[in-house]
């Protein structure tokens, strides 16, 4: 399965449980999510998204330096738009291409990494950090949202899926 499939997976999954929530659920700020919605969570992985595919044309990755768009954590109608139109961009980005990396770790200054890297590899972190992202909003949905129908392997590693079905037929 390419890159491009598996983040058109996730953004379904976050399609599906988007679509359920009003727009006041959707932002709604959470006690057990310190006070983040699941909003403000698909925000987040869509702006990193968002971040890799401009890094595809322009060769430069900085996820410091992304645009916190509130619409997408207030409005789960521009986020599901906004879905769908990544997904469509995403397979248009068919050869992997190198990218240099840049990120600040210190308080003190602006950038002091910087790395080569590769667009497929920008795309795995970003299919990672959706992932750790879903488990954090999968947590909020059960405990405030217990009526919306999360899809079955929400939040869950790939590798954890993998080792369960594994699991499961041993011991069948």
């Amino acid at each position: 399965m390419k890159l491009q499939d598996i983040s058109a997976d996730l953004f379904d999954q976050l399609i599906s449980i988007s679509s359920q929530l009003t727009n006041y659920e959707y932002a709604q700020p959470l006690d057990l999510l310190f006070g983040a919605s699941v909003g403000k969570h698909v925000r987040h992985v869509l702006e990193c998204y968002a971040i890799a595919l401009t890094g595809y044309k322009t060769g430069y990755i900085n996820y410091d330096s992304r645009v916190r768009q509130l619409a997408l954590e207030t409005d789960p109608q521009v986020a599901i738009d906004t879905m769908r139109q990544m997904s469509t961009l995403l397979e248009q980005c068919n050869s992997d291409r190198s990218l240099q990396f840049e990120a600040s770790y210190s308080p003190d200054t602006e950038t002091d990494v910087s790395i080569s890297t590769t667009f497929f590899r920008e795309l795995l972190y970003n299919i990672e950090h959706a992932v750790h992202h879903s488990a954090i909003i999968r947590i909020g949905l059960e405990t405030a949202f217990p009526q919306v129908t999360i899809p079955a392997n929400f939040g869950i590693a790939y590798a954890t899926v993998h080792h369960q079905r594994k699991a499961s037929l041993t011991t069948a």
